[in-house]
């Protein structure tokens, strides 16, 4: 085999992959050296359009770990780079990060779309780099808010340390080349745990959650008063309220032809959606754009953290930097309060949830930098949420189908 089957053969196999829909078609766009390694672009060209994929290799004359080897050269062994302590502590220092207090570092494992790595310093886990596993043009997001809200001192993100940016050839473009961020590196928060497991614990066992709710309302309006203060705001003019409208209504036919349920309820749906977009919008700004219960940690004795700021995976890259709805947000974490009580099958779910949405909402529009949230855009804002979710697990996990559908009548009365 060629040196890019192996490559292709070792990248398919791993948990960020996003191509297993379909046979992989790989070529390798460019070879960039970097300390202790080279940097690997990766173009597959098989799915519905183009991915690039960034697989670092460094060259060792013995693997620790036999899943890291992805070919031989010579005498020695082609190595995932992020597992070569070398490669990693150099991100760091290219980064601007002072590295000479570091003493070890580990890949924490489990993660399906990028590579993250826990840097000790004099014994103790302090900083976490993230490596973007598919490259885009353009600065990541998650880098763009997490430095904003960071430099503005939030209290309510992990600090921001530095990021690496890459170029590479992109004949599509006028100058010949796309540039993209490739890594970043964020303060780490040891013995957290995400919003998911507290809350899903919690309505198991039929816990109140009001308090925890309440802080994550504040937390929330913090980091929207923050980012409109810092990042690009605009007015929702014709054009964005019909671009969004054309959205919803792309969804719900969508839905209605995959869901007998959904196809039912599509007049009331779309009766809400026509009050929404007669409302008065409140300006729009970048926000998180994916918020739900795993996007964000409990600390202990600190509070909430909201994390990855990537926005939804599913949309190009070039449309999550583009402001958007803050109560976008807001209707996120509140279809995830209807699944943990949901998921947990407590036998009072729905008021449990119920108890979360009041406390979450009241809290939210008390706190220093939330946005006004008229009832009729949230609304629409939840149905929109719930129809997706109910297209998502008719096709995924139709024994889940339930609980989309459940929120769906939900929002309607």
């Amino acid at each position: 085999m060629s040196f890019t089957d192996d490559l292709g053969a070792w990248v398919a196999r791993q948990r960020w992959y996003a191509g297993k829909s379909h046979a992989p078609r790989f070529r390798v766009l460019d070879a960039q050296p970097v300390p202790e390694a080279t940097r690997y672009l990766l173009m597959d060209d098989a799915g519905t359009r183009p991915a690039l994929y960034h697989v670092p290799l460094a060259v060792v004359a013995e693997p620790v770990e036999p899943q890291a080897v992805v070919g031989r050269d010579g005498a020695g062994y082609v190595i995932d780079a992020t597992r070569h302590p070398g490669f990693a502590t150099g991100m760091l220092a290219e980064m601007g990060v002072d590295v000479s207090r570091v003493t070890g570092s580990r890949m924490l494992t489990g993660e399906q779309s990028n590579t993250s790595i826990v840097f000790d310093q004099d014994g103790e886990p302090t900083i976490i780099l993230k490596l973007f596993r598919t490259l885009h043009h353009g600065e990541n997001p998650d880098v763009t808010v997490q430095r904003a809200l960071s430099d503005a001192g939030s209290p309510y993100v992990p600090r921001f340390l530095g990021s690496i940016d890459a170029e590479w050839p992109d004949i599509g473009r006028r100058a010949g080349v796309a540039h993209g961020t490739v890594a970043f590196a964020q303060e780490f928060l040891p013995g957290v745990r995400d919003g998911w497991a507290v809350a899903l614990e919690a309505a198991a066992d039929q816990r109140d959650f009001t308090q925890a709710a309440r802080d994550l309302g504040t937390a929330v309006a913090g980091v929207h008063g923050a980012l409109g203060a810092a990042l690009e705001t605009a007015d929702a003019g014709a054009d964005a309220v019909a671009a969004t409208a054309a959205a919803w209504r792309r969804r719900l036919g969508i839905a209605a032809a995959e869901v007998p349920a959904v196809a039912d309820r599509v007049s009331a749906i779309d009766a809400v959606y026509r009050t929404a977009l007669e409302r008065p919008w409140p300006r729009l700004q970048r926000i998180h754009g994916d918020l739900h219960l795993g996007q964000v940690l409990a600390v202990p004795a600190r509070g909430w953290r909201i994390v990855d700021f990537e926005g939804e995976p599913l949309r190009p890259m070039e449309e999550r930097a583009v402001p958007d709805l803050p109560p976008r947000d807001v209707a996120g974490m509140l279809r995830s309060f209807d699944y943990a009580s949901a998921v947990a099958g407590a036998p009072d779910a729905r008021a449990w949830a119920a108890a979360c949405h009041a406390a979450f909402i009241d809290s939210y529009a008390a706190a220093p930098g939330s946005v006004p949230l008229d009832p009729a855009l949230l609304q629409a804002l939840v149905l929109d949420k719930a129809v997706y979710e109910s297209i998502y697990e008719a096709r995924n996990r139709p024994d889940w189908l339930p609980v989309p559908l459940a929120g769906i009548d939900a929002a309607l009365a």
